[in-house]
């Protein structure tokens, strides 16, 4: 006896129906897609209240040092992010025609009026005339800087997390909970 060898078998039969059972929960992944698609989207709407983006770097301020959080004059980036799912997909859109300006950052540029029009805006300087009178200063056009990038959509770390939970809790995957199909 002392001269037989230790055997250990394994019976792959338990692991053969854990595998079964994940892949029938598996098949259909749109109610999980769904719910990262809204859980996503509220994560990236709440970034243009604090003004902190994906990767946890703080937006650059607006350039009128006004303190305010940028993007948040009118919230029509805010509001044009919408999830899409489907069975084994999701994705969050910008459709706001600035969105990819906003998460992308513009190089300088210039601004035209528009053919018998002039560019004016709050806070912009008088001209005095020749008739020494003051008006304010319409122009033509203007050279704007251009936009730093202020990137709102992306995956951050606390969002791959929830995805890992939710994804979990989909599956229930929890061997010790007896989620998993007995022996």
């Amino acid at each position: 006896m002392a001269d037989e060898p230790l055997i250990l078998q394994v019976d792959a039969d338990q692991a053969k129906r854990w595998f079964g059972e994940l892949h029938r929960r598996s098949a259909d992944l749109s109610g999980l897609m769904a719910q990262i698609g809204e859980d996503l989207t509220e994560s990236t709407q709440a970034r243009f209240d604090t003004g902190i983006g994906p990767d946890g770097v703080a937006w650059q301020p607006l350039a009128d040092g006004s303190g305010r959080t940028p993007l948040n004059a009118t919230h029509r980036t805010r509001d044009g992010i919408h999830p899409l799912s489907g069975v084994d997909w999701v994705e969050i859109r910008a459709d706001s025609k600035q969105a990819r300006w906003h998460q992308e950052g513009t190089d300088p540029y210039v601004i035209q009026a528009k053919p018998g029009k002039a560019l004016f805006w709050p806070g912009m300087q008088m001209r005095t005339g020749k008739d020494g009178k003051e008006s304010p200063g319409f122009v033509k056009k203007v050279n704007h800087p251009g936009l730093p990038a202020r990137p709102f959509l992306g995956i951050s770390e606390a969002d791959g997390e929830a995805i890992e939970q939710l994804a979990v809790a989909w599956l229930e995957l929890d061997a010790e909970a007896g989620n998993l199909p007995p022996a």
